[in-house]
């Protein structure tokens, strides 16, 4: 069940700093600047599970202004990353640098590892969805080439991801676990999905040549994942790289590029288990995705998991294995 607050029952001399303290718990902590000339009203739903970090929230509003500042990124124990949808007003964030102005039919990426600012000046319903760097296992990099851009909400990639996050928001109690489970994580499929399509993360002028060859490197591994002898030369090859630099581009990643190849596979795999309609073996599954040796498959897995892939697809239709 979605857990819910209201300011309405809040005494109003209460209200600012209980807002502040249910943002900071939500989210992560955030200075907030409320309108001075009216008395401040909101609510917060969100909804999460014990089996996935990823969290969405409803967050409606009078007129408030967030920011981040450095002190506060500092202590931080991970990154974590906000994508804000909003439903009825417009939206302005800053961060490194650039001003970006999100109206209704569109939403934005915030990184939550850097400082920002983010306000809107009338009433607002926004969608929250909240990645910490744990839930990503990799998959997201470069993100500070999606903070530039305002992608849309109205058609395509970005409008599934929206039309799934209120799916999720409304069907969210009728189902169980292991089914929240992957409602929350096929929205995310969809969201990196339109991230990583969007044309204007390549072509735009402020774009580095590490994040594009980067972003090279991801499609490729995707395309290969299943071939048990993808490996950096071959790698560095396809993408016109050496394998030397190949490497240099993942040394300021959480993960080597072995590690991140080995994670993907990893959750590919792990879908299959929790998929009720796949019929091949955990064996079958893990050649299928690349995995040309079981005992290190096995290791792997539950050195990720915590448990077992038979474990996974045992108990699939109850609750899915989370690290």
């Amino acid at each position: 069940m979605a857990h819910k607050l209201s300011t309405r029952s809040w005494p109003d001399s209460q209200r600012q700093p209980l807002w502040a303290d249910a943002i900071a718990s939500a989210y992560f902590p955030l200075s907030l600047e409320f309108s001075p000339s009216t008395t401040f009203s909101g609510s917060l739903q969100i909804w999460e599970t014990a089996s996935t970090a990823l969290t969405l929230s409803r967050l409606r509003s009078s007129q408030l202004g967030y920011s981040r500042s450095k002190s506060q990124v500092s202590e931080d124990q991970e990154a974590c990353y906000l994508v804000t949808v909003p439903r009825r007003s417009e939206v302005h964030f800053e961060q490194d640098g650039r001003a970006l102005h999100c109206r209704p039919g569109g939403f934005i990426f915030e990184r939550g590892d850097a400082p920002y600012r983010f306000h809107y000046a009338c009433d607002n319903d926004l969608w929250v969805f909240k990645l910490p760097e744990r839930a990503l296992h990799g998959q997201l990099r470069g993100a500070e080439r999606y903070t530039r851009l305002c992608f849309d909400a109205k058609r395509g990639l970005g409008r599934i991801f929206v039309d799934q996050l209120a799916m999720c928001a409304a069907r969210f109690d009728e189902c169980d676990e292991a089914v929240r489970h992957m409602l929350l994580e096929q929205a995310l499929a969809t969201l990196l999905m339109a991230l990583r399509d969007d044309e204007r993360v390549l072509s735009s002028e402020s774009s580095n040549l590490a994040a594009m060859h980067l972003q090279r490197i991801e499609h490729y591994v995707e395309q290969q994942l299943g071939n048990p002898d993808l490996a950096p030369p071959m790698i560095a090859s396809a993408c016109g790289l050496s394998v030397r630099y190949v490497h240099k581009l993942f040394s300021g990643t959480p993960y080597s590029l072995g590690e991140w190849i080995r994670l993907q596979r990893l959750e590919a795999v792990n879908r299959g288990l929790n998929d009720p309609g796949c019929r091949l073996s955990i064996g079958e599954l893990a050649m299928r995705w690349g995995f040309s040796d079981q005992a290190q498959f096995t290791r792997s897995f539950r050195q990720h998991y915590g448990c077992t892939a038979s474990s996974v697809r045992t108990t699939n239709t109850d609750r899915p294995c989370s690290r």
